[in-house]
């Protein structure tokens, strides 16, 4: 399965802080896929590369408070492909792009 089935899918993506900790999970609704993308470096100094989908339409844990990513935007975020679980029904229930 491609990376671009993923357009349009309902999905939910888990969520952990720098340290790998899981934090919870929320659903949205895949809208761009970007490969090859630049997250950061590892302790070596060597540049550390994801594929990323672009979600909106986030569904907030607590309905009045609204999901904001890192960059302050409401609703939407870019978010690892190997951290998406797709939740429509009739396919898989998780998809694992590494």
């Amino acid at each position: 399965m491609s990376e671009y089935s993923l357009l349009r899918k309902r999905v939910r993506v888990h969520l952990y802080d720098r340290n790998g900790v899981s934090l919870g999970t929320v659903i949205g609704r895949v809208a761009d896929i970007s490969r090859n993308v630049p997250v950061g470096k590892n302790p070596d100094g060597r540049e550390i590369k994801k594929d990323l989908a672009y979600v909106i339409d986030i569904e907030s844990p607590d309905p009045g408070t609204p999901f904001t990513n890192s960059a302050g935007e409401e609703n939407e975020g870019w978010f690892a492909l190997q951290d998406l679980q797709v939740v429509e029904e009739g396919l898989p229930g998780h998809i694992t792009f590494n």
